[in-house]
């Protein structure tokens, strides 16, 4: 089985908190060579997600991400 790593933010009360812990993984992530991890946002309000989601349009390690099904997580390309 190919374990995809994992951020999760949602227990994060401050969401720009979670955003800088979001972007200091995916470059730990980016230089692990890791080529898919799953981000944890939550459900909410849609908030956290917003604000990742926007992060990682404007990441430049990003080439893509896919919301999940339970609208409470994505994953995210390399």
């Amino acid at each position: 089985m190919n374990h995809i790593p994992i951020i999760d933010l949602h227990g994060i009360a401050d969401p720009f908190l979670a955003l800088e812990q979001l972007e200091k993984e995916l470059f730990l992530f980016f230089r692990k060579k890791q080529r898919c991890i799953r981000v944890i946002h939550g459900i909410g309000t849609g908030r956290l997600a917003s604000l990742v989601h926007e992060a990682l349009q404007n990441n430049p390690l990003v080439v893509k991400f896919e919301e999940e099904d339970t609208g409470g997580s994505c994953l995210v390309f390399f």
